[in-house]
């Protein structure tokens, strides 16, 4: 069969005219391409030589509606890629999909359930095979029920939730947390700051807020753990709760040293929040690691790279993105599964963001 023996379509080109110009019917078309059933080699060779030269491409989603499954996984995600533990966390799910044949359709959801349920009823309607998801802040999962799920597997990273029960993969953030003003306090700082990110507050407040999400709970209950073994007193804790935005964020570190007796050291709850500290830090002509102290949750490479760098508790994310895929293809291979909560353990990484107060070059002012 040459090309210019080929008289192509003027429309897209379907499986019936592959079978014609192949001469084979179409039952016999659909399965030489789709590699099922009993075909020789001599037909599949020609079908697929008709179907090159006519620019042929199968229909993926109604083959997957014939066969049961589309290869396809879908991940609903928080919105803001830009932070060090989503951009990682996707990029390792992607890649260990690609690794079993799988594609991954992302979408996000502002930290808003109404979204997030409408994301995945989209995603369930492409016809995806599991489900990987973060959920969102506010109470209200039963979208997230077997029931309405449609049977599809769902594998849950970063957060936890109770009800529904499912699998999902954290971590330790309380130990990585307590750890971390543990070492603060080895260090001399007794008058520490803590600045945390949460979803249900707008603007900046003292109070914790009554809802937080697990990994946020988590780290202000290590943060708290580790100040009362060490025995820190309350009013030497600076506690600010503040919505995820620059300008908040940015407000809540003015406050924090604007105190009477401000605290020595700040705590963020993530990255938005330490480069906050640094941005302000930056503007008063403060030094990090001498005028003021960070230590932050989650590592990332400008971390490391800036002078000084970051102390931080690193989250093994790579593995989280890998193991989310792996216990989600597992459940979609074989149904029932039993449910697992999967809690990994963080690292300090000490840099030098933490003064040691106790040497005489550093002075608590």
């Amino acid at each position: 069969m040459r090309d210019d023996d080929v008289t192509k379509p003027s429309h897209l080109p379907t499986i019936v005219d592959v079978a014609a110009e192949a001469g084979v019917s179409r039952a016999t078309a659909s399965r030489a391409l789709g590699r099922y059933g009993r075909t020789s080699a001599s037909t599949i060779a020609r079908v697929e030589q008709a179907a090159d030269v006519l620019g042929y491409r199968p229909n993926e989603l109604a083959r997957a509606m014939r066969v049961g499954v589309t290869k396809t996984i879908g991940l609903v995600i928080i919105a803001d890629f830009t932070n060090a533990f989503f951009d990682r966390a996707t990029k390792a799910i992607v890649d260990e999909a690609k690794l079993h044949g799988y594609q991954v359709l992302i979408t996000n959801t502002d930290e808003e359930t109404a979204i997030e349920r409408q994301a995945i009823e989209t995603l369930l309607e492409k016809q995806v095979d599991g489900l990987i998801v973060v959920p969102s802040l506010s109470a209200g999962y039963e979208h997230l029920k077997p029931a309405q799920l449609g049977g599809r597997p769902i594998v849950l990273i970063d957060r936890r939730l109770d009800d529904p029960p499912l699998t999902s993969i954290t971590t330790d953030d309380f130990a990585g947390t307590r750890e971390a003003v543990r070492h603060a306090i080895s260090l001399g700082h007794k008058r520490l700051g803590f600045l945390i990110s949460a979803s249900s507050v707008e603007g900046v407040t003292d109070q914790r807020p009554t809802h937080l999400i697990s990994t946020v709970l988590d780290r202000t209950e290590g943060f708290l753990q580790g100040a009362s073994d060490a025995g820190i007193r309350r009013n030497s804790q600076h506690w600010i709760f503040c919505e995820d935005k620059p300008k908040s964020s940015e407000a809540a570190v003015a406050s924090l040293l604007d105190r009477p007796n401000p605290p020595t050291i700040i705590f963020t709850s993530n990255n938005d929040m330490a480069l906050a500290v640094l941005k302000v830090a930056g503007n008063r002509r403060l030094t990090i690691g001498r005028d003021i102290s960070l230590v932050t949750v989650d590592d990332s490479q400008w971390a490391a790279a800036i002078v000084p760098g970051i102390t931080v508790v690193a989250r093994p994310v790579e593995e989280i993105g890998q193991l989310a895929v792996t216990k989600l293809l597992a459940e979609i291979a074989e149904p029932g599964q039993p449910i697992e909560v999967v809690v990994l353990p963080t690292e300090l990484i000490t840099r030098d963001s933490v003064a040691n107060l106790y040497l005489q070059d550093y002075r608590v002012s």
